[in-house]
């Protein structure tokens, strides 16, 4: 499986994301504050982190969806077109096989009468549709 250009940029989002909230705890723990007052900071810097990373989560939830969606339309309209195509062609070639067989039968017919009129003796009579001989 390739790996494309929105994974990636997804990935860096979400270390971006990340890094920002160890930062965020870090600066915290190291500020001069009184431990209430930093515990407070943390716990607010973490459900902000939390809220961003949800908002995230669901925006790149939303653009999957969106792309397997287009995705999904492109394959059915080239599914359409082949098939379309598919029953020109085959309406086509039904079409060139019935030409054939009339030419065939056609030929065959015209052949059989040159054979007919060869050999003597032989009548092809065509009110009945049977040959007979001729007797000499």
């Amino acid at each position: 499986m390739s790996n494309n250009g929105s994974n990636n940029g997804l990935t860096m989002i979400f270390a971006f994301f990340t890094g920002f909230l160890a930062g965020a705890v870090l600066s915290l723990l190291y500020a001069p504050a009184p431990g209430k007052e930093t515990r407070e900071k943390i716990k607010e810097t973490s459900l902000q982190a939390k809220d961003k990373t949800l908002e995230f989560a669901q925006h790149a939830s939303e653009s999957a969806k969106e792309n397997v969606q287009n995705i999904v339309d492109q394959g059915k309209q080239s599914v359409q077109g082949i098939v379309e195509v598919s029953k020109g062609r085959v309406k086509e070639a039904s079409q060139q096989v019935k030409s054939a067989v009339e030419t065939g039968k056609k030929v065959s017919s015209e052949v059989r009468d040159k054979i007919t009129e060869t050999i003597p003796g032989l009548t092809n009579d065509k009110k009945s549709g049977k040959k007979k001989t001729e007797d000499a």
